[in-house]
């Protein structure tokens, strides 16, 4: 790379000096410009060297502080100017300020040709970029043979820092983060942000349209070169598909297990082929609590496939301690889920990895988690539980995800199951409906906000947005047809009852 002490060295700078900002000499250029403006904000994209005249600077020493104050602030490497005709030699308070911004500013004490430089510094720096590339087409081969002997994500990492020297964190989003060499991942992240931009780079590494984590290479003793950062992107290229790599061939795995899962879930394996099942992945797993969630899916609504869906979900539960196996049944998903964590606070942990993935994909999914089990040989009742709960959510999605915050509606299905009295609750009910029809009124609706409200009339009709003199009418109507002691407390208790069962109607979950 191309820099200020470099260019000194060159044919056409024999008769050049640095009146200036000697201990900026190290500035990288990555262009030539021959300028002849003072504001040059539209026109630099920064580690320009620029050749000018002076035209624009004769006698005006303040223009002259401001314009280098401006190179500096832009990151231009450095100032040649021609000394003669328009500048006779460069003010003190200007030597001053570029001393002290480590600026370069570099005189001509003769007349020199700009553009015979131009096209010298053009040349070595197009030969540099030829270079540039050849190095990271020698790079991108090595590390795509390197690739397919090995079997863990952290070796193409290494085999970056290797070939770098320099120091290599990688962040992941939904899972744990890693420093090579070998460090404590916060100081890793400390150190990080406490270097300058010239130090360190980063490339997000992304999984179907998700960012899965973030790759840095950084070092305390060396800028970051334009060739670093191009490894680094080939390097997190090759990573990503790497991981996915990985990804795709657990998906496959789980799908062979498939029977094998079906058979744990109706309670059918023995306990020395689940021992030994569990013990192979992880001898931990046999220690923890158990809980199975089901998703029923629309597909038409998921924006990308399946495995997709499947992976980023993965991750997100992985993020919240969640250990998963996946089985696939028609529209349904079926997760079988180790918690790696405290039982007590599954369901948040849950919600949260649940609340993101229905955000990613947008959809109108579905989903219920049966009870949670201390063994997993009971994750049979588990399963049943959370079909359970599933039947209940079908009417009404606002309703919890778990199987134990909806006891209310397990109890209201059992009671639908006894004919004497479903018979009961819709002969009370279907008075009101009745009157409904007919008047094409809300008595219904408006008893079951007075219940919900505790009797409380001013609470109800604003719920209703009714005026309170309305709901005096609806109320005297509901009295005149069901009698005026319903809200007594074993009449009222009854009534809700009643209202819930002829509410929900179940019905039975597909395989």
């Amino acid at each position: 790379m191309l820099t200020v002490q470099e260019v000194l060295q060159r044919k056409y700078f024999e008769c050049s000096r640095v009146v200036a900002g000697n201990t900026g000499l190290n500035r990288v250029i990555k262009w030539i410009h021959i300028m002849e403006v003072t504001d040059v904000r539209q026109l630099i994209k920064g580690n320009e060297l620029l050749l000018t005249t002076g035209v624009v600077l004769k006698d005006n020493e303040q223009g002259f502080l401001q314009f280098i104050q401006q190179l500096s602030d832009l990151d231009v490497a450095g100032l040649c100017v021609e000394l003669g005709m328009y500048v006779k030699e460069i003010p003190e308070s200007v030597r001053k300020l570029a001393n002290q911004l480590s600026f370069p500013i570099i005189v001509f004490e003769e007349i020199v040709p700009f553009v015979e430089i131009t096209q010298d510094l053009h040349t070595v720096i197009i030969h540099h970029q030829y270079d540039v590339l050849k190095q990271l087409e020698d790079y991108s081969q090595k590390i795509n043979h390197y690739v397919l002997k090995v079997t863990d994500k952290v070796k193409i990492l290494q085999y970056m820092q290797k070939y770098l020297q320099v120091n290599v964190f990688f962040e992941v989003n939904k899972g744990s983060s890693l420093s090579i060499p070998d460090k404590k991942t916060e100081n890793s992240k400390e150190c990080i942000l406490g270097l300058g931009d010239k130090y360190r780079a980063s490339k997000e590494l992304n999984l179907f349209d998700q960012a899965y984590g973030t790759v840095y290479i950084y070092s305390e003793k060396r800028e970051i070169t334009d060739l670093d950062s191009l490894i680094l992107d080939r390097t997190v290229v090759t990573l990503s598909q790497f991981v996915l790599r990985d990804l795709y061939i657990e998906e496959k795995l789980e799908s062979e297990h498939r029977k094998f899962f079906e058979k744990w879930l109706e309670g059918r394996n023995s306990d020395e082929e689940m021992g030994y099942f569990l013990e192979e992945i992880d001898h931990n797993l046999t220690k923890n609590g158990w809980l199975v969630m089901i998703h029923q899916l629309r597909k038409e609504n998921i924006k990308n496939d399946l495995t997709s869906y499947k992976m980023n979900l993965r991750q997100a539960l992985q993020k919240e301690g969640f250990y998963t196996f996946i089985v696939e049944q028609s529209h349904y998903l079926i997760f079988i889920l180790s918690d790696l964590l405290q039982e007590n606070t599954y369901k948040e942990r849950m919600k949260r990895a649940m609340n993101e993935i229905i955000n990613q994909y947008r959809l109108d999914t579905l989903i219920a988690v049966g009870k949670y089990v201390y063994n997993y040989n009971e994750l049979t009742e588990s399963y049943q539980t959370a079909q359970d709960a599933l039947q209940i959510r079908m009417k009404n999605m606002k309703l919890s995800y778990f199987y134990d915050d909806l006891t209310l509606y397990h109890m209201v299905k059992v009671l639908q199951n006894n004919s004497i009295l479903m018979h009961m609750a819709n002969e009370k009910v279907e008075k009101l409906r009745r009157y409904d029809r007919k008047h094409n009124s809300n008595l219904i609706q408006t008893l079951n906000m007075y219940l919900q409200c505790h009797g409380l009339k001013k609470e109800t009709a604003e719920k209703l947005f009714i005026v309170r003199q309305t709901l005096y009418h609806r109320l005297e109507k509901i009295e005149q047809i069901i009698g005026s002691d319903f809200m007594n407390y074993e009449n009222r208790l009854c009534l809700e009852m009643m209202l819930l069962m002829t509410k929900q109607t179940f019905v039975g979950t597909k395989e």
